[in-house]
């Protein structure tokens, strides 16, 4: 009985300790990793006049990534995935260099949230990056390698301005649940007496003389400028006011709009209406 014990005891050590894993297990990365070598293959594309459904559906064939096409976004700048008709003729090119000129030319962009990778407008694509939903853990450890793990987790781009040695080392700590993105590197930033800097599609984490210098230059404001914001509410307008069709437009313009001001009522050109028929007097007739 003793003999046989043993036996048992040690082919349950050997299937709990010894069970062979997988290569496969081992060597594939798993969400924003995966996604990440999925883009660094290479591929070749001949497109001519396809549905860009179909084609990201051959690139989807093709990598295996979870692309998903946000096609509420598409349809307001007034492209239909199923019948949008796309042109490329690429051979040997990294997955991410394909979809860039398949994307780029009409205004679209990708964005890694989690194992997906999600086709979207520009502004749209980078809204949905800044505010994927995250979980920090982070108990006394530098800032700098913080977000930086942030970064690699999330696939954004956060920078730590390197002329800052001395503030980067500064050990944070912060337990949060389920935050954006975004007010998760702007609470950790603030925790070492730094700001946060949108440029583009980076946060550039740096001294609140720096960010409040780069947020007054309009060239490095960028979407975050006055004049950028006076000409999306210009867009805005002529879209209610209805002077322009709304899927006429792939998004707010580059350039400023002048609304036409509204005349008064005694100078408005008053529409031709027909002329009223009189009508006989028939009031003496019995």
């Amino acid at each position: 009985m003793r003999t046989l014990a043993a036996l048992l005891a040690l082919s349950l050590v050997t299937v709990v300790l010894g069970a062979p894993t997988s290569k496969d297990d081992k060597s594939t990365p798993v969400g924003v990793e995966r996604v990440k070598k999925g883009l660094d293959e290479v591929i070749s594309l001949d497109l001519s006049e396809q549905p860009l459904a179909l084609a990201l559906n051959q690139i989807r064939e093709q990598t295996k990534l979870n692309i998903v096409v946000d096609r509420v976004a598409l349809a307001n700048m007034g492209y239909d995935a199923e019948n949008f008709p796309v042109s490329v003729q690429l051979k040997d090119v990294k997955v991410k260099s394909a979809l860039r000129a398949l994307l780029n030319p009409y205004n679209l962009n990708y964005v890694i949230l989690g194992d997906t990778l999600l086709v979207s407008s520009d502004d749209i694509a980078l809204q949905r990056q800044l505010r994927q939903r995250v979980s920090l853990d982070v108990e006394k450890k530098p800032i700098s390698e913080a977000l930086k793990q942030l970064a690699k987790e999330t696939a954004c781009n956060i920078l730590v301005d390197n002329r800052l040695t001395k503030e980067a080392k500064k050990a944070v700590t912060l337990q949060a649940e389920d935050i954006p993105l975004e007010t998760a590197v702007r609470l950790l930033s603030e925790m070492a007496n730094l700001k946060v800097v949108r440029l583009g599609n980076v946060l550039f984490v740096t001294s609140k003389e720096t960010a409040n210098e780069m947020r007054s230059d309009p060239d490095l404001a960028g979407g975050d400028t006055p004049v950028r914001q006076q000409r999306e509410i210009d867009w805005l307008i002529l879209k209610n006011r209805e002077l322009i069709s709304p899927y006429s437009l792939s998004g707010p313009p580059v350039g400023p709009i002048t609304v036409p001001p509204t005349l008064p009522p005694e100078k408005q050109e008053k529409p031709d209406l027909p002329e009223k028929s009189e009508k006989p007097d028939r009031s003496g007739e019995k």
